[in-house]
């Protein structure tokens, strides 16, 4: 009988440190100082006015929130030297209405310079109407 509990207790304590590693992709800290060519550096909304210097060749992923069924979309304005080569939408993993997404985009810094990407936040018929929330990101490529 003590041999059983012990096997039991022994499982749960195992299941327990496992459930742990499992989770979501991991982030990586934007860096401040140049890296390899093909470094992946991911920002999201934490990161709004900041400037963060990438080596030539770096992979941006910018992941902001976003609820389409309310009409708002992120407009993203990237100039010459970063090239966007994704832009996906995933739904919330929940069934309440109205939850936020995350809009994402996948770019490549192309070639050295200083580059501010900007983003603006609202219903794209709302021409006149000033954006719900706004983002910008400056990025020194060398």
């Amino acid at each position: 009988m003590k041999w059983n509990r012990t096997l039991i207790i022994l499982l749960l304590a195992a299941l327990v440190l496992f459930a742990g590693c499992v989770g979501d992709e991991p982030e990586v800290v934007p860096p401040e100082t140049p890296h390899t060519p093909g470094t992946l550096v991911i920002f999201d909304q934490s990161n709004d006015g900041e400037t963060y210097t990438v080596p030539v060749g770096a992979e941006i992923r910018l992941r902001l929130p976003e609820n389409p069924t309310t009409g708002y979309l992120w407009t993203l304005a990237t100039p010459d030297g970063i090239t966007v080569t994704g832009d996906d939408f995933t739904a919330p993993e929940t069934d309440l209405v109205g939850a936020a997404g995350i809009r994402t985009w996948e770019m490549i810094a192309g070639i050295p310079g200083t580059f501010t990407i900007e983003g603006a936040y609202m219903r794209p018929w709302e021409t006149d109407a000033e954006p719900a929330e706004t983002f910008s990101l400056t990025l020194v490529v060398e």
